[in-house]
């Protein structure tokens, strides 16, 4: 084999690490906010499962762990997880109001003082989605950093 193929360039396994873990965080998203539309309920134990899902993403990108994906993995997440907690606290925020008889407007495209007054909102009303969204980043830094195949030596990276 080619040492091209096996050995790709850094800023090319950067790029791939950001578009396989900002697709894997927008997976994630879209499966957390179905999952709220189906209940009706936040599911904030569900919010770790990012951190695991963007890392695999990342490391899928990246093809190998070590501290420069641990590091896009948390970055990731992050920005995953306050666009995913505005959409899932919008929508229940909107069906509350629509159920007691009343109208809310919050735009499906935000503002940025949107985005804050609604992640706020959700991150005041219950401690279980703070604590998860920690527990969310720590997992995407462990599992960036270590990797999935812990089994294969050639692949971590200190």
């Amino acid at each position: 084999m080619s040492t091209v193929v096996d050995n790709p360039k850094p800023a090319r396994l950067l790029r791939r690490g950001v578009v396989f873990g900002g697709g894997a965080g927008l997976l994630a998203g879209l499966a957390w906010f179905l999952i709220v539309i189906g209940t009706n309920s936040t599911q904030a134990y569900l919010i770790p499962l990012f951190g695991v899902v963007v890392a695999y993403g990342v490391y899928a990108g990246m093809r190998r762990p070590g501290l420069r994906a641990a590091v896009m993995a948390v970055a990731i997440t992050a920005v995953s997880l306050v666009i995913a907690v505005f959409y899932v606290e919008r929508h229940l925020l909107v069906k509350l109001f629509s159920d007691n008889g009343d109208a809310l407007h919050i735009p499906l495209a935000p503002y940025l003082d949107w985005v804050v007054a609604v992640v706020r909102h959700a991150m005041s009303k219950s401690l279980s989605v703070q604590v998860y969204s920690l527990l969310a980043l720590v997992a995407a830094g462990w599992f960036g950093h270590q990797g999935f195949e812990t089994h294969d030596p050639r692949l971590r990276r200190p």
